[in-house]
């Protein structure tokens, strides 16, 4: 499957699997626990198949899916290690 046919998929996917709908939770207890109801984890899904792809890689964000009451989310996703380390540290 070339990328363009992989993109196309994630953005027909996308129609069908509204943000509004989508909710997860983290949960921390020594350990991590993660929630999240069928929307949730199709929605993260497509965010991280985003970030495979220079084309749709700056659109991947998964703030709006974990709720509220979650004691952690994911608010940057990133392809570069050295970007990662200096988010990281």
């Amino acid at each position: 499957m070339e990328d363009s046919e992989i993109i196309e998929f994630i953005r027909e996917l996308e129609s069908h699997v509204p943000i509004e709908s989508a909710e997860a939770k983290f949960a921390a207890f020594g350990e991590v626990a993660l929630y999240a109801n069928k929307d949730g984890y199709l929605r993260m899904a497509l965010e991280l198949m985003k970030c495979a792809f220079d084309e749709t890689y700056l659109e991947a964000d998964m703030n709006d899916i974990f709720s509220k009451d979650s004691d952690f989310g994911i608010e940057h996703l990133t392809r570069d290690k050295n970007e990662f380390d200096i988010i990281s540290s």
